[in-house]
C-alpha cells in the first residue's frame, strides 16, 4: 500500500463527514469528497510529510468549497429524499443530542449561517482543529478565527432559540 492509499484509508471517513456538514446534502458532499481526493492526489508530490496530512487535506477541501462552493456545491439544497438518506446523514454526524429532532434542528440552524461562520464552527467543534490550524487553512489571522467562532456561536444560539418558538 502506498502512502497515499494509507492516508485515504485513515482519513476518508473524517473527510466524508466534513463534506456532508459543509454541503448539507449527500450528493454535493460526494462531489466535494471526490474533488478533494483528486486534488490531493494530483498535488501529493508537493505534500510535506513533516506537516499534518489531515490539516493539508482539509485545507484542500476548504479551499475547494470556498472557491467553487457558490457555483458547484450547495446547489441542491433539499429535504431528504428518503428515510434511508436521512439515516445515512444522521449516522455521519456526532450523536451529542439524544433526540434525532434536536440534532436535525442543530444542523438546519448551522446550515443557515453564512459560510464563513459555518466553516469555522464545523472545523473547530465538529472536526476538532485548533484555532491556529483553522487560521492556516483559511488564510486568516487566528484572532479572526476566534472572532468568527464567537459570532457564529451567538448567531447559532439565536437561530436555535427562534426555531424553538416556531414549534
Amino acid at each position: 500500500m502506498t502512502n497515499f492509499e494509507a492516508y485515504v484509508a485513515q482519513y476518508a471517513r473524517d473527510l466524508s463527514k466534513f463534506c456532508i456538514k459543509l454541503c448539507g446534502n449527500i450528493d454535493d458532499a460526494d462531489d466535494l469528497f471526490q474533488d478533494t481526493w483528486t486534488r490531493a492526489l494530483a498535488h501529493f508530490d508537493a505534500y510535506n510529510p513533516a506537516l499534518s496530512f489531515k490539516t493539508w487535506l482539509f485545507t484542500i477541501c476548504v479551499n475547494l468549497y470556498r472557491n467553487t462552493g457558490k457555483r458547484k456545491y450547495n446547489t441542491t439544497r433539499r429535504e431528504f429524499s428518503s428515510t434511508e438518506e436521512k439515516e445515512r446523514f444522521l449516522n455521519t454526524v456526532a450523536a451529542e443530542a439524544e433526540d434525532i429532532d434536536e440534532r436535525l434542528d442543530l444542523y438546519r440552524a448551522l446550515d443557515t449561517l453564512p459560510k464563513k461562520y459555518r466553516l469555522v464552527l464545523t472545523l473547530y467543534y465538529l472536526r476538532a482543529f485548533t484555532g491556529r490550524e483553522i487560521a492556516g487553512m483559511l488564510g486568516i489571522p487566528e484572532g479572526t478565527v476566534s472572532s468568527r467562532l464567537h459570532h457564529a456561536k451567538k448567531l447559532l444560539k439565536r437561530r436555535l432559540q427562534d426555531e424553538s418558538y416556531d414549534r
